[in-house]
């Protein structure tokens, strides 16, 4: 974690480039997650985060909290979210364009296009797990098509890859694999993708090839990063000239084309996939599902607006016939997908309900007299370091949701802490 942390701070904070690293407090509480501690590091990240109104005094550590905390409850709520931060910028054009367009099916529209490409790059927003389980779709409908591989941002990549062997051998996600696969829906994804006979593969920018950081230099050390991203990549293609690769990124890698993500008038920057296109001469199929989300209410109301298109399923909207991208990635991705409205079931978000697993009651043993549990159900013998297969939280005397878990012998688990903070 702690050779990850400075990647990620210089992506999502910029007001941290100025300083040598996270603070430290914000460290311990991520050192608790590397050990396991989900619900304790959410909480003490809670109260680095937020003020008595609910309003955000750290932006690093709400970072750190909104990524972690999705871990713990599977997505966040929009009434935090929006008291968090002052009344967003709606973006009004974009709910004028939605309401225009047609709605077509988004795995359809994927697996048709995958077919002319040996690359297809899915991105995520690091605070939504429902985006990790439609990277399972895709997964799933592209292994018809031949694709193989599947390399993720999320996975640590050490020089001597014993951490993608291990991966390969267990064919289940330990603490060690990676930071965001401790969510345990991420950790679901990958064991599925496993089982399916996707090989694992790492290509963050190595600790070797970060030595040359310059922490006062933000746009200095992305430029880096996608760099040594790409090389990583492109080598791995390299090494594997006939295989098919599915590459799941966070946020702007997805970009093949040059953008300022800031959106406030930087220079732009080629990120990874505009760099591994140039250097394989491949034209990757690049997808964007971070951009029209719930999750930032100055999209909200256009996401709303596309919902009553979708069907209940995630799509793709087409404007005069051609697949319409808003935002900042207009003109550098090839396809936006857009989630449909949230629904529950088990008291689960309706995605996680829908991904073939079985409702399982909290056996009463784990559920809490007093204050509150995080349950965490993992398969019989599983080794000490596994990401459980799900977890849930609950609060004494409140109605307790559904574990959503396949038919297998399991253990469980829980965490408590007397009630208070958030």
């Amino acid at each position: 974690m702690k050779a990850l942390v400075p990647l990620a701070l210089l992506i999502a904070a910029p007001a941290m480039a100025q300083s040598s690293g996270p603070p430290p407090q914000v460290d311990a509480a991520m050192s608790l997650l590397d050990q396991g501690h989900y619900l304790t590091a959410r909480d003490k990240l809670a109260k680095l985060a937020f003020d008595p109104q609910g309003r955000v005094k750290d932006e690093y550590a709400y970072q750190m909290w909104q990524q972690e905390s999705v871990m713990v409850t599977g997505e966040l709520d929009l009434a935090t979210l929006d008291r968090a931060h002052s009344a967003p910028f709606i973006q009004r054009d974009w709910i004028a364009r939605v309401q225009q367009a047609v709605a077509h099916d988004a795995i359809a529209e994927i697996v048709k296009r995958a077919k002319d490409t040996r690359i297809v790059i899915l991105n995520e927003a690091h605070i939504s797990p429902r985006d990790r389980m439609f990277a399972l779709q895709v997964a799933r409908a592209l292994r018809p098509l031949g694709y193989g591989v599947l390399a993720a941002e999320a996975f640590y990549n050490d020089p001597a890859g014993k951490i993608m062997a291990r991966l390969r051998h267990d064919g289940f996600v330990r603490r060690g694999t990676g930071f965001y696969t401790l969510d345990p829906v991420y950790a679901r994804f990958v064991r599925a993708a496993l089982a399916m006979g996707y090989a694992p593969a790492a290509y963050e920018q190595t600790e070797e090839q970060s030595a040359a950081a310059h922490p006062a230099d933000r746009q200095a050390n992305i430029v880096a990063r996608e760099q040594a991203q790409a090389e990583n990549l492109a080598a791995l293609m390299a090494r594997f000239p006939s295989q098919k690769v599915l590459i799941y990124v966070g946020h702007s890698h997805v970009a093949e084309a040059a953008i300022d993500e800031t959106g406030e008038g930087n220079p732009k920057i080629d990120w990874m996939a505009a760099r591994l296109k140039r250097m394989t001469g491949i034209d990757p199929l690049t997808i964007d599902q971070a951009t029209v989300t719930d999750l930032d209410a100055g999209a909200r109301p256009a996401q709303v607006a596309a919902a009553r298109l979708l069907g209940g399923r995630p799509g793709i909207l087409f404007e005069q016939g051609k697949p319409l991208v808003l935002g900042q990635y207009a003109g550098a991705v090839d396809l936006q997908v857009i989630h449909p409205a949230r629904r529950y079931r088990f008291g689960r978000p309706a995605w996680l309900a829908a991904s073939g697993a079985r409702p399982v009651p909290v056996p009463a043993a784990f559920r809490p007299r007093h204050g509150r549990c995080l349950v965490q159900a993992f398969p019989a013998g599983a080794s000490a370091d596994a990401v459980p297969l799900d977890q849930v939280m609950i609060t004494a005397g409140e109605r307790a949701p559904a574990l959503l878990l396949p038919a297998r012998p399991m253990r469980f688990f829980r965490q408590c802490v007397q009630l208070g903070g958030k």
